[in-house]
């Protein structure tokens, strides 16, 4: 099975390509440019793996929360080539994808995105399960939720920015490296999804935890 990913996530652009012969990555910081650098990335990974676009059998793509304008981008490049390749989709939550490595940590995992306005999105997992609501919440709120357990992992894009955020505590809290390839995560999570319960259906979009600014100035 030949599956093409690909995380628009954030400011990090990180794209794979699994097939019967290998596995294929790029990654860079991309900024708001994912327009720019997220074809030609996949059109490279095909090429170095010899493969045509009729030949991919799935696409996965990541669907927030994180960037409005990202996650746009990922989705309808996703449903393009989805209708080009005759491939179906498959889109992962951010969140579960970052936590995803993590199900062996003996604590609470909180993967962590940066969204702004000194805010952060985040979750809570216990081995490998989602135990809170997806949040949408401050550096304090987070110490709050995060005091109710004995030992925490920070990780994901935002585990930097939130390091120097949180309160001063005794806590046991532990971070990891603020970015790295999603590409892996989301291929064997999407595979896995497809194989349960089958492809996106066709009207599926981002996910978003807050209404992007111009959805919040027509209220």
């Amino acid at each position: 099975m030949n599956i093409l990913a690909f995380d628009t996530a954030g400011n990090f652009l990180s794209t794979g390509l699994a097939t019967e012969d290998g596995f294929f990555e790029e990654n860079r910081a991309a900024g708001l440019r994912h327009s720019e650098y997220l074809l030609p990335s996949v059109e490279r990974l095909m090429n170095s793996a010899g493969l045509g676009f009729n030949d991919i059998n799935l696409i996965v793509c990541s669907k927030g929360p994180g960037s409005f304008t990202g996650l746009r981008i990922g989705m309808s490049t996703a449903k393009g080539l989805s209708s080009g390749c005759n491939a179906p989709i498959v889109s992962v939550n951010n969140l579960d994808a970052i936590a995803y490595n993590f199900s062996f940590f003996s604590g609470a995992v909180m993967p962590v995105i940066d969204a702004r306005k000194k805010r952060f999105y985040t979750a809570v997992y216990r081995e490998g399960s989602l135990v809170s609501d997806y949040l949408d919440i401050s550096a304090e709120e987070i110490s709050v939720k995060a005091g109710k357990y004995e030992r925490v992992l920070f990780t994901g894009p935002g585990s930097g920015l939130l390091k120097t955020s949180l309160p001063d505590t005794d806590a046991e809290y532990k971070f990891t490296p603020a970015e790295y390839s999603l590409a892996p995560v989301l291929i064997s999570m999407g595979r896995k999804i497809y194989e349960e319960k089958g492809p996106d259906p066709d009207d599926s979009g981002p996910f978003y935890i807050r209404l992007s600014d111009a959805e919040l100035s027509k209220q």
